[in-house]
């Protein structure tokens, strides 16, 4: 008796390893969503580069000065180019320092019939100083990075918005004498002129995007500490539109201190909005050229004002 079973024991184990073998493994099953990309134009980044030039080929854009109401003309007139409708808020800023700044906060928006909206903005004018350099601080600075990029990537994404109109409606926003302060005390004039007036009703937008600094060659754009706390899930879906486009480089999922830039007062206007700024999350500093002479086209990239542009625009074109 015992001997049969130990037969038939051994003839199971061997049909039972048959029968494994000749079975296929099954697929495992995941409940997280696939990212598809959506259909979007074609960023040229010879072109966002070309808009960063032309900011800085009229010179340092600081208050009262010639170089800033041309710029200020040049971009009126390139948003309507584009087929936008462009407000502007003039007034006179009075400084930390008792000067009368002239500013221009210039509004465009694209489709504004429609009812869903996001905006996208940055600051136009340039440090009237060199205050990080070491040599002519007191001297203005060309302004490449700080802040002709996030305008250059603004004016691509209103360039490709008449190409391919997307579902919903686009805001943008570029903010005036955001620059013009002392360390440790007021800035960001012009958007906190414009919290008390935003112009963009009656459908404000559901999210904002802040440019500042997004030209390096070197970017890193951390978790902003206001963002975090204002706007998560903006961050979220943006990091994640990134990361899936193979700029992961650039946008990293690192946590980083809240800096008081211009996003800080569109939270304040009631719209939820995430700062895209050049940080080292280790050393807690800016773009190496910030504040300097060396914020100039020499250390401006192609491949990072692309890379943001590509962000933005799918962000933009993945709403519904």
């Amino acid at each position: 008796m015992g001997k049969i079973k130990k037969h038939v024991f051994v003839l199971l184990l061997v049909v039972t390893a048959i029968v494994g073998c000749d079975e296929k493994p099954k697929a495992v099953i995941s409940n997280k969503p696939s990212f598809v990309l959506v259909k979007m134009p074609e960023v040229n980044a010879d072109s966002v580069f070309g808009f960063v030039q032309q900011q800085v080929d009229f010179g340092p854009r600081i208050p009262n000065s010639v170089a800033h109401d041309k710029c200020a003309n040049w971009m009126v007139k390139e948003l309507m180019r584009f087929g936008l409708e462009v407000q502007e808020q003039k007034s006179v800023q009075l400084a930390y320092d008792g000067k009368n700044l002239k500013f221009r906060n210039i509004i465009a928006r694209f489709a504004p019939e429609k009812k869903k909206r996001i905006l996208v903005t940055a600051h136009w004018d340039t440090r009237p100083w060199a205050d990080q350099d070491s040599e002519n601080i007191d001297k203005p600075i060309d302004g490449a990075n700080d802040a002709g990029s996030g305008v250059g990537v603004i004016l691509e994404i209103a360039r490709l918005l008449s190409q391919q109109a997307p579902n919903i409606g686009v805001d943008f926003v570029l903010f005036d004498i955001e620059d013009y302060g002392k360390a440790n005390g007021t800035f960001c004039y012009g958007s906190q002129y414009w919290m008390k007036n935003t112009l963009l009703q009656p459908n404000l937008p559901a999210f904002g995007i802040n440019l500042d600094m997004v030209g390096d060659p070197d970017a890193v754009f951390p978790y902003e500490g206001y963002s975090m706390e204002y706007a998560r899930p903006v961050l979220d879906k943006v990091w994640r539109v990134a990361n899936n486009m193979g700029h992961g480089r650039y946008f990293q999922n690192v946590q980083d201190g809240a800096i008081t830039d211009d996003h800080l007062y569109v939270n304040k206007a009631g719209i939820p909005c995430i700062d895209i700024i050049h940080r080292e999350p280790n050393t807690g500093s800016f773009a190496h050229s910030w504040h300097t002479h060396d914020d100039n086209m020499n250390n401006i990239s192609k491949e990072t004002l692309k890379a943001v542009t590509e962000t933005v625009l799918q962000t933009i074109y993945r709403e519904k």
